[in-house]
């Protein structure tokens, strides 16, 4: 779990190297926009390293000196704007003394990443630098997007709502299937060889039709005016440690012009935000402005992700100190739970707790893809229940009818399966045909649980419209038998038809029946049956998981010492270097709120 401070200066680090927030310079405040405001003197770090047979070897790292300007703060200020004004409100001084703590802090992090790097204690290579690279072009991505609104905008024609398509499941309707873990691991794979490069399919200028083609290079010409404009009379260039990268970016823009005169305005797209540097087997004579304006700072990120990593790393957790804790938690719930079932009862709804013993079988799982009425179905529904001639009826006679009603409205329901989180309006589907596919993947499956539990979580993906039915693995949890006047859980339909799953039918098994409710259909499958007993230290938590019961009562151990750790090197090594190495000249930048 990344440490409150590791979050905050990550966060703020990769949100201040945009390129279309506001300049704070211009030659009219050229001077003031060069004062000092804080410093973090050079000093050496002192480790040892370990060679293959366990020799130490002693070593020591010099961190140049860096230096923050007004310039740094207003801009730092200005891209994290909208994430500071709710923390700072009213409290202008907090807020630029908060900011001035954070770019400090993010220095001194990045000179321990340094030091380690420096002396092969971390990892830092094509994998990392790969991170970078795409998030370069991210930015890119989002500026040339912004750039091609503002002219849409002066022509007063509609604006572009998002780059493509392809958006991530965090912004689509349904939630996209994670990855599984063989899959990412090919891709890291793939990626500790192969340098990253954006598809050509987003190069502007090259695709789409003659319009979309002629916006796409008006904008890339924007976009090369706008960083020569941030690059121009920019003084922190003309400093003497940064003469080896101002020398590369006057060469880059003369390659730029160039390039565009040679090749067009399309050709450079590609070249434009390569991660020249530090790679040091790349000759390429492009990437060095965006590395100035916006790699510097994804570059700084990653170096704090890579430094919590570390320190996580160097903690470890024995098997004992997990069996004890299996042993100690399972002593105390078996107590419990043989006292007074009705705290396994509540510990078995509540979600939370990890349960190692079950006091009975009387609850079990079940998962379920809806296929939601529609809006106007609902509404109709809803009518008809309140039709006088309805209510007036005997309950029994009232509860067939509404069935009866329901069952017709089901007939009409139109589902659409999932493609990339959004409805694939081109393949409407019945009810019948998704349940005749849905049984077609399953029936084959039944013997097989584990398969069986991973294909159905395949089918929720593919159909379901249930927010809580994905990612949800172990599924709803169900009590078979409940106590007189004891309150239904879910609807009375839903919970009758998982009882005659749980009474009927061996767990893998899909119901037979779509069960239909107010909420519209539901297609139904008996997920896992806990036995009365204790669970094993190594039992996997759900039928097709990977995580064990062991990983899980790990995981608050290994927490605590991650933090135990961080504190300790919080305390010993960043707060020190801060106090000792780091100088704020508060006259400096005192006029930002006291004007």
């Amino acid at each position: 779990m990344l440490k409150r401070i590791f979050v905050v200066i990550l966060t703020f680090a990769l949100t201040a190297c945009m390129l279309l927030g506001c300049s704070f310079f211009s030659h009219d405040n050229e001077r003031d926009m060069q004062q000092e405001v804080a410093v973090v003197q050079s000093y050496r770090i002192a480790g040892t390293v370990l060679d293959d047979d366990g020799n130490g070897k002693d070593y020591e790292y010099t961190t140049p000196e860096k230096i923050i300007y007004k310039r740094d703060l207003l801009e730092y200020v200005n891209n994290n704007a909208s994430s500071l004004s709710s923390s700072f409100s009213g409290d202008p001084e907090g807020l630029y003394k908060y900011c001035v703590r954070m770019l400090i802090t993010a220095e001194l992090v990045t000179n321990e990443v340094d030091a380690l790097i420096e002396n092969e204690q971390m990892e830092w290579g094509v994998i990392q630098q790969n991170v970078i690279r795409s998030n370069l072009y991210s930015i890119v991505d989002n500026t040339l997007l912004s750039l091609k609104n503002n002219i849409l905008d002066e022509r007063g024609q509609q604006q572009i709502t998002s780059i493509d398509e392809d958006t991530s499941s965090a912004s689509t309707t349904y939630p996209v299937k994670p990855e599984a873990e063989g899959d990412a691991d090919d891709d890291a794979e793939n990626t500790e060889t192969e340098i990253w490069t954006p598809d050509r399919v987003s190069w502007p200028g090259i695709n789409g039709n003659s319009d979309e083609r002629s916006l796409d290079r008006e904008a890339m010409t924007r976009f090369i005016a706008l960083i020569k404009s941030r690059i121009d009379g920019d003084f922190r260039l003309d400093k003497p440690d940064r003469k080896w990268l101002k020398d590369k970016i006057d060469n880059e823009i003369k390659a730029i012009d160039k390039l565009i005169d040679t090749q067009g305005i399309e050709a450079v797209y590609p070249k434009i935000a390569e991660y020249s540097y530090p790679m040091s087997d790349s000759n390429s004579e492009f990437g060095y402005i965006m590395y100035y304006l916006s790699g510097e700072s994804l570059e700084r990120s990653q170096k704090i992700t890579a430094m919590q990593t570390y320190l996580n790393d160097r903690v470890s957790v024995k098997y004992d100190e997990v069996a004890q804790s299996y042993s100690t938690l399972l002593n105390e719930q078996r107590s419990a739970y043989d006292a007074d079932i009705s705290a396994y009862d509540t510990a078995m709804t509540d979600g939370s707790t990890t349960v190692l013993y079950h006091a009975n079988n009387n609850y079990f799982y079940v998962k379920h893809i809806l296929l939601p009425f529609s809006d106007e179905q609902t509404a109709a529904l809803t009518a008809f229940k309140n039709r006088a001639d309805i209510k007036n009826l005997h309950e029994k006679e009232q509860k067939a009818r509404i069935e009866d009603y329901r069952a017709w409205l089901a007939d009409s329901i139109v589902c659409y399966p999932h493609v990339d989180g959004e409805n694939d309006t081109t393949r409407p589907m019945s009810v019948d045909q998704v349940l005749a596919h849905v049984r077609s993947v399953m029936t084959p499956l039944a013997s097989n649980v584990t398969l069986a539990n991973e294909k159905f979580n395949d089918l929720i993906y593919l159909y379901n419209t249930d927010p809580g039915a994905f990612g949800n693995d172990k599924g709803y949890v169900v009590k078979y038998e409940i106590a007189d006047g004891e309150s239904e859980t879910y609807m009375q339909e839903f919970a009758d038809a998982a009882r005659e799953m749980r009474k009927n039918l061996a767990v893998g098994q899909v119901y037979g029946e779509p069960v239909i409710t107010d909420y519209g259909v539901h297609i139904m499958y008996l997920s896992s049956v806990p036995q009365k007993g204790a669970v094993a230290l190594y039992d996997k938590t759900t039928p097709n998981g990977e995580q064990t019961y062991y990983d899980v009562l790990e995981e608050p151990i290994r927490t605590a010492r991650e933090n135990a750790a961080f504190a300790d090197w919080q305390s010993n090594i960043l707060i020190y270097n801060y106090n000792k190495y780091s100088k704020q000249y508060e006259d400096n930048f005192s006029d930002l709120w006291e004007a």
